[in-house]
């Protein structure tokens, strides 16, 4: 596997798992969830794919399947290889939109909040397991 840098300040693992998140919107509506796969993930965002065409900007809670990334999580007691890891909660924002064809689009979501030492235990995740 290659990691591409380009113009981020992560590190991308191009690597394909699930997001279950929601819209978020000032309204008195609660917003359903919905499922996704995610096609790559670093520190500062994943790239998403789904079936809509979300506007730039557009605000996003979810939560993140990574398998394994609990392992590097700062200062916590440390998971063995068999050890089942928690998804990570995250809010972010629409970077970028992309037409793949066929009723799919590429989503590039920059996280706005998160804990940062989940930040941590992911950007360290990916350079133990994946690095150049």
């Amino acid at each position: 596997m290659t990691l591409t840098q380009e113009r981020r300040n992560y590190k991308r693992l191009p690597k394909e798992s699930r997001v279950v998140y929601k819209i978020v919107e000032y309204s008195s509506q609660e917003k359903e969830l919905k499922e996704a796969r995610y096609k790559d993930v670093g520190g500062g965002g994943l790239l998403l794919e789904t079936a809509e065409p979300y506007s730039l900007g557009t605000l996003f809670k979810g939560t993140v399947d990574l398998q394994g990334w609990q392992k590097y999580y700062p200062g916590f007691l440390k998971f063995d290889q068999t050890s089942r890891s928690e998804p990570i909660t995250v809010i972010g924002q629409v970077a970028r939109v992309e037409e793949l064809g066929e009723g799919n689009y590429e989503i590039g979501l920059k996280f706005l909040n998160i804990d940062e030492r989940d930040r941590e235990g992911i950007v360290r995740f990916i350079e133990e397991n994946f690095g150049e």
